[in-house]
């Protein structure tokens, strides 16, 4: 049989071993590079991919062996495609986060489909080069490709794929070439510490920061708030920054001590004690311009690091908390989105290569804190977002809770769930509508042609759903919490990022409701989310949020307010005798009560620092005409009077605001002299412009039509 033609040739066994053992005929550990490579100080210790399987193997070996190449946090344990299927199925049966609850059919024809990040496709087309993904197109991606050109093995010794690529055969390691290049690197170091944007931290930064009691309060608040659905921080990892810059404030690093300082301007708007939140927010105000001037100094290359892509969204947020520059957050989110994108953050964690669990964790959770940050700024700017769905390949992160993330990262067995949400839960949801919010924000601030209505109802469909969603985690897990706690707040901050973007939606169409009945499910839409943006102050944080806060913090003046008082004014004009209006009464007081705390939370807000007079002005007027149509009078004499009336209110919070800040010029002088070339100054009330009644939009003839519809007119398209 064994010589008959036909007898079928034994298929040769596949090569493991690298091609320099195999060339020996030596045993190979299949290591890369193998311990027999490392002994005869080869660097060609390659291996044959041809084979089917080996590929997998190989990158199987390289993701248990292989070090870490993006700021490792740890040691890798096993592939990451793997390592993140096992965690999700194994801790995350039934995620919380992601309700089972069935999506509304969409129209077949809409032109809205809800794009997802694209498949992990392997490893990416381009080079990792110390904390940065280069692309094709970039010069250090054609190294690889180059032969016979010297090379630069005397010079380094890195383990980086970059510095591998340049190494040959052809020389052995000089330590005196080694040495020579040390010393060029160092003097170019000590160079570079003589630059402004290298210079240390202005030392009354220290004596600003409160006593470690209020330090420790406001890092708790932070986390037990924002830190929900912006997962910007590793828990564990900043108590342990803190504890050692308690121990030592003078020799910490730059920036825990300005990542402490953001941390305590974002918490210090919610302190409970009214007096020491005024002396912290004067001082937030320092801290931020100070993290800002850090951050931004000219060419730096080291803030190209997890950390400064932690202290960009604290600084950005801290921004909108504090209302300074709040509403111009849109061009610096730009500026963030292309900083992560340059470390590779936009693709997900599996295809560059190994790294820690927990590093492939924070890497997603910062990224989709990037992508919230961005699209809720474009919506706030009138703006698209400065990405699509189409040019990231992250994968939403894992439900998972510092603490497990810790241990599991430790090889420990995860401890039993005591409570649900996790304090990743809210960003899991706000990760999953991600690429829907991005085509509603394309569609709100589109400048060409609105599209057909039935899309828009389409679209507003699946945004329901998406808040509909938030409802249902609130609804599961409120059972598990007695009394008033921390969540209540996440809870609302959570839903206030998903509802403000169907309110954005159907708000052109709403105000056009009267006009057309075609458009009135867009007027029910607008009124239930504006009523759902007003109970948001029943909340005693969020509402002190909301009185402090800028851009998405004022969506209850800007935009709620328009469509509560256009519901009254149209409901009042539709009865055209008393009788019923009286009648009616009873059944509109519930939004009327929400009228009279929209136009409360306007004045409180010009006492907590707002300069612009315009809300707190347009709301007392409109509460005047709802009042005198509600009691049958003419509406002309009613509105003047309040327009009379709130301007003398707003001037008189203005002066006693400019006073103020007039006193408090020389607190914190040597930290505001701590910026280069005054590129951050302080906005305060003394730079309020007072004459607002020379602007034409103030049109105070109100013979020919109400001033409510003539607001509406001239600033809605």
């Amino acid at each position: 049989m064994t010589g008959s033609p036909y007898a079928v040739k034994k298929r040769r066994r596949p090569a493991l071993s690298c091609s320099e053992c195999r060339r020996r005929k030596v045993r190979c550990d299949r290591n890369r590079p193998c311990a027999q490579c490392i002994a005869h100080r080869t660097n060609l210790c390659t291996y044959d991919d041809a084979h089917p399987g080996l590929q997998q193997h190989q990158r199987h070996e390289e993701a248990d062996n292989g070090s870490n190449i993006l700021n490792p946090l740890g040691t890798s344990q096993g592939t990451g495609a793997d390592s993140g299927r096992t965690i999700l199925e194994i801790h995350r049966p039934d995620n919380p986060a992601v309700p089972t609850e069935e999506q509304p059919n969409v129209a077949p024809d809409t032109s809205f489909p809800c794009p997802t990040p694209p498949a992990d496709s392997g490893q990416v087309h381009g080079i990792v080069s110390k904390t940065r993904l280069f692309g094709p197109g970039h010069w250090m991606s054609t190294i690889p490709l180059l032969k016979g050109l010297p090379t630069l093995e005397p010079v380094s010794h890195s383990a980086s794929p970059f510095c591998q690529s340049f190494r040959g055969v052809c020389y052995e390691p000089d330590c005196s070439i080694v040495e020579a290049v040390a010393q060029c690197k160092q003097l170019a170091r000590d160079m570079k510490k003589q630059l402004p944007s290298r210079s240390p931290l202005p030392a009354g930064i220290h004596q600003s920061f409160p006593n470690r009691l209020v330090m420790k309060e406001l890092i708790d608040l932070y986390f037990n708030t924002f830190e929900s659905c912006y997962r910007i921080l590793h828990l564990p990892s900043f108590r342990a920054e803190y504890e050692c810059y308690t121990q030592q404030p003078e020799t910490a690093h730059p920036s825990s001590v300005v990542k402490i300082s953001l941390v305590m301007s974002i918490a210090a708007a919610l302190h409970c004690d009214s007096t020491l939140r005024f002396d912290l927010r004067v001082k937030a105000q320092r801290w931020i311009h100070i993290s800002h001037t850090w951050l931004s100094a000219p060419l730096e290359k080291d803030r190209l690091t997890i950390d400064g892509i932690q202290i960009h969204c604290l600084l950005l947020l801290a921004r909108q908390v504090n209302r300074i520059g709040a509403d111009l957050v849109w061009i610096s989110s730009g500026s963030l989105i292309r900083m992560a994108m340059q470390m590779g953050l936009h693709q997900d964690p599996t295809r560059l290569g190994p790294m820690s669990l927990l590093e492939k964790e924070l890497r997603r959770r910062l990224w989709y804190t990037i992508l919230e940050i961005n699209v809720q700024s474009a919506l706030d700017s009138g703006m698209s977002a400065s990405i699509t769905v189409n040019e990231y390949t992250t994968q939403p992160p894992s439900d998972l809770g510092d603490d497990e993330l810790e241990e599991v990262n430790q090889h420990k067995p995860p401890t039993k769930r005591v409570s649900y949400p996790t304090p990743t839960s809210f960003q899991c949801l706000l990760a999953n509508s991600v690429p829907l919010r991005l085509v509603a924000t394309t569609v709100i601030n589109s400048l060409q042609e609105g599209p057909p209505y039935d899309q828009v109802l389409s679209l507003g469909s699946e945004l329901a759903s998406a808040c509909r969603n938030v409802a249902a985690l609130v609804d599961k897990h409120a059972s598990l919490e007695d009394g008033p706690s921390p969540n209540e707040f996440r809870y609302g901050w959570c839903d206030h990022l998903h509802r403000r973007f169907l309110l954005c939606l159907h708000l052109p169409y709403a105000v056009r409701a009267k006009q057309s009945p075609l458009y009135s499910y867009s007027m029910k839409v607008c009124l239930e989310a504006s009523q759902d943006l007003v109970s948001l102050l029943e909340n005693n944080s969020y509402h002190r949020l909301l009185l402090i806060g800028g851009g998405m913090f004022r969506d209850i003046i800007t935009r709620s307010a328009l469509v509560i008082f256009l519901e009254l004014v149209t409901q009042l004009e539709d009865d055209s005798s008393t009788y019923s209006k009286k009648r009616n009464r009873l059944r509109r007081e519930p939004l009327i009560a929400d009228a009279r705390k929209v136009v409360r939370y306007a004045h409180d807000r010009m006492c907590y620092g707002e300069t612009n007079v315009r809300c707190y002005l347009f709301t007392c007027m409109a509460m005047a005409q709802t009042e005198a149509m509600l009691d049958g009078r003419s509406t002309k004499d009613d509105i003047l009077n309040a327009a009379r009336s709130s301007l003398a209110v707003c001037h008189g919070i203005l002066k006693s605001m400019a006073a103020g800040a007039l006193s408090n010029k020389a607190i914190d002088s040597d930290l505001g002299a701590w910026t280069y070339n005054d590129m951050a100054p302080v906005p305060t009330a003394v730079n309020t412009d007072f004459d607002f009644l020379n602007d034409e939009n103030m049109n105070f003839d109100f013979l020919d039509s109400c001033i409510l519809q003539r607001w509406i007119d001239e600033t809605l398209p």
